[in-house]
């Protein structure tokens, strides 16, 4: 069986999203899954040229930034699926949103980025996801993402 990615099986706007969005041409394109150990999810990812900071091979903490950001939300709602016993399509959609990211140290763009990310700390309205952001199996980044549970409009 062939595993999707996360936002493979996203549905509706989410999938425009520039960091991990599949609709979204000039995105970044991320592709999330679980990990296969069972602890969390994972993600890589390879920087182009386009994508560095002021100086030559470094990535851009925006794009770190976007990485952890989008990561770790997919990572959310895809636990709270999972949790809840709830498929993609059914309505209304679980949906979170960042309510606070934090990041560290520039990474190098000479090899692809791996994310993992693993929720810490789950209530009904909130998610602190961790991430680290790895290059050749050293870690760059680590980010914090405080994924806050969007409510339907009724």
């Amino acid at each position: 069986m062939e595993k999707s990615a996360f936002q493979d099986i996203f549905a509706g706007s989410t999938s425009y999203c520039w960091g991990c969005g599949c609709n979204n041409q000039y995105g970044l394109q991320l592709k999330s899954y679980w990990a296969e150990d069972g602890e969390g999810t994972i993600c890589v990812w390879r920087p182009q040229a386009h994508h560095t900071a002021a100086w030559p091979d470094i990535l851009s903490g925006g794009i770190i930034a976007s990485l952890i950001d989008c990561h770790s939300v997919c990572t959310a709602m895809m636990v709270a699926h999972r949790d809840e016993n709830v498929a993609w399509s059914s309505e209304p959609a679980i949906i979170y949103i960042t309510a606070s990211l934090q990041y560290l140290k520039p990474t190098s763009m000479a090899h692809p980025v791996t994310l993992r990310a693993t929720v810490r700390e789950q209530t009904e309205r909130k998610m602190r996801v961790e991430c680290g952001v790895f290059s050749q199996d050293e870690v760059c980044a680590r980010g914090e993402v405080i994924a806050v549970r969007l409510a339907p409009k009724t």
